[in-house]
């Protein structure tokens, strides 16, 4: 096995571990995730133009991201971080995700993009997740700008 993908595998396992603790539901509905620092640090120094990249091949599909934009195959995108989750009007959510009832920030964005059949069993979204932190934390900081007052990085 290659060291990156050793040191990868580790760190997505201890941090289910930290995150939700062995044994314990690891669904959003069921406990709030922590940002692992070494997230924090790769958040800092993202690259938004990169997350965009990454948004236009992987989200906007089936998410809208502008301002004025509306629900497509999935929610809109515009003002995510501070929103409760399956709270956007006119959308159709799963029961899954309506119950799941969290609030967007980095830590349940990063957590759930790991993964999003393990944060929410259930959901309609077909999506297997981004494995990799500096995707992942590329995508944040993009994702951080679509909002009318942006949240300040961890």
């Amino acid at each position: 096995m290659r060291k990156g993908v050793a040191l990868a595998t580790l760190w997505l396992a201890s941090a289910t571990v930290a995150w939700a603790g062995e044994g314990a539901d690891q669904t959003l509905a069921a406990f709030r995730p922590q940002l692992p620092p070494e997230m924090a640090a790769l958040l800092r120094a993202a690259d938004p133009a990169k997350g965009e990249a990454i948004f236009m091949r992987k989200c906007s599909a089936c998410h809208d991201h502008k301002k004025e934009g509306g629900n497509g195959k999935g929610p809109h995108l515009w003002n995510l971080f501070g929103r409760t989750a399956a709270t956007v009007p006119g959308f159709d959510y799963s029961a899954a995700m309506r119950k799941s009832s969290h609030t967007w920030d980095f830590a349940t964005l990063d957590y759930y993009l790991i993964q999003p059949d393990r944060a929410v069993p259930g959901l309609l979204m077909i999506f297997r997740g981004l494995p990799k932190d500096a995707e992942r934390a590329d995508l944040l900081a993009f994702l951080r700008l679509l909002n009318d007052l942006p949240p300040p990085l961890p």
